[in-house]
């Protein structure tokens, strides 16, 4: 009986230890095919490397996420989708780290792309003086931060959705001048906007962050927390009809140190024609 509790104690401390110091920190590279309706031949397998929920501040280990993000050059990237939330913090104390972090990253090497998450808004989600502000030094850095804006470039038509939480969304406005006889990639935090109104005939791929993954998974049970609406959208490729994809990234960093069976991510997708 003993040795019974003895082994039971042991292997409680030591799942402990790997979901505090290990997963957290143990990347996951994964690989995804994107078919694009009307993707321009040229493009057919070309790479967009797609980075997530960052959290830089006092909770994550910085050290780690500049590695992270210094190895994206090695998935020889075309292009790179940041997908929000890229700090916890209250107000602007955590800017300057933010900058210097994704300094790491080949965003002077290749066209960057972004949407902001509920903590890029401050600790209540709402402080838009906070969001513009990073928004403003993300874009000085050549980081593109489309908040209910659209771009093309090299053919690839681009969006980004203010985000769900801080009441930005409006994925019409988002959306306005998309081609909708051809694909599109929107960024949007919080997956939950797939379920919101606006779409009209969109067709292609959102990406998104948010969950991280459940960020703590038992077997059997699940995860007992994940921060959307539409539990659908936990994490990876979601299916939302014949001519829209939801993918959902895990995400890097975390608010609080503790990850299992829930692998921080980097998500490389490869271009296809649809």
């Amino acid at each position: 009986m003993r040795n019974s509790l003895r082994a039971t104690a042991a292997g409680a401390v030591g799942l402990g230890l790997y979901s505090w110091q290990i997963e957290p920190h143990w990347v996951e590279i994964i690989p995804q095919t994107m078919p694009l309706v009307g993707l321009p031949a040229a493009l057919a397998g070309r790479r967009i490397v797609q980075v997530s929920d960052l959290h830089v501040g006092e909770a994550v280990d910085n050290d780690y996420l500049r590695a992270t993000l210094r190895a994206i050059a090695d998935l020889k990237p075309d292009y790179l989708a940041l997908t929000g939330d890229f700090m916890t913090a209250n107000r602007f104390e955590h800017l300057d780290r933010v900058m210097t972090t994704l300094a790491e990253a080949p965003i002077a090497e290749v066209p960057t792309f972004a949407c902001l998450g509920n903590h890029d808004f401050g600790k209540r989600f709402r402080d838009r003086e906070i969001a513009d502000r990073l928004t403003d030094r993300l874009d000085s850095a050549g980081v593109r931060v489309l908040r209910n804006a659209s771009v093309e470039i090299d053919g690839l038509q681009w969006a980004g959705s203010g985000d769900l939480w801080a009441g930005e969304c409006d994925v019409w406005n988002a959306l306005d001048t998309i081609d909708t006889s051809r694909g599109a990639i929107l960024l949007a935090h919080n997956p939950d906007i797939a379920d919101v109104r606006g779409y009209r005939d969109f067709r292609g791929w959102i990406l998104s962050g948010h969950t991280h993954g459940g960020q703590v998974r038992f077997p059997l049970l699940g995860s007992p927390v994940v921060p959307v609406k539409n539990r659908r959208y936990k994490r990876g490729h979601v299916r939302l009809d014949a001519s829209r994809d939801l993918y959902v990234n895990r995400g890097l960093g975390h608010s609080l140190q503790v990850r299992l069976l829930a692998r921080p991510e980097v998500t490389v997708y490869t271009l296809a024609q649809a």
